[in-house]
């Protein structure tokens, strides 16, 4: 990896040529058998997205961090789908893509004492994170992460992040 990035922008225009999905879609849409819908998607449902660029050094907390999340987001009513990609060419970017059923259900796993406790911890742990949500419409084909990273680069403001934290 070259120099550490020291913006947002440049994070987000990392190579990801290497992402590497970590847990493939999962949940009550997705068929276990072949990794696809089960049946068609709601007409209209939530596509929520983030990335985030870990701190070296801090791989044992954020595992347990990530474990109380996906263990509560498992369990969560209104939760479509989801699926984890990690790209180590890419500073070890996070992404993660999770469907739900609508914006109460995504607000209600945002605001849950996981993902709190989770994103209270974060900055800390992270050089930068973004996250974006959109109304999904297609009931056949899933979102891809590339959809994802062009979604994030549509709404990123100029200028540095506000979750921007020195190295």
């Amino acid at each position: 990896m070259s120099k550490i990035p020291t913006s947002l922008h440049e994070f987000a225009a990392g190579d990801e040529s290497d992402l590497q999905i970590v847990v493939p879609w999962t949940g009550p849409v997705i068929d276990p058998e072949t990794g696809g819908l089960r049946e068609p998607l709601p007409e209209s449902y939530l596509v929520a997205t983030s990335v985030g660029w870990p701190k070296p050094g801090h791989e044992e907390i954020g595992a347990q961090l990530n474990a109380a999340i996906l263990e509560d987001l498992w369990k969560r009513d209104g939760l479509l789908a989801a699926t984890l990609a990690i790209s180590p060419k890419s500073w070890n970017a996070a992404r993660n893509l999770v469907l739900w059923r609508d914006k109460e259900a995504l607000d209600a796993f945002l605001f849950s004492e996981a993902h709190l406790t989770a994103a209270r911890r974060t900055k800390g742990l992270m050089y930068d994170w973004e996250g974006t949500h959109w109304i999904g419409t297609s009931t056949t084909q899933l979102p891809t992460f590339a959809e994802a990273r062009a979604r994030l680069d549509a709404v990123r403001p100029p200028g540095p992040s506000p979750f921007h934290s020195p190295h």
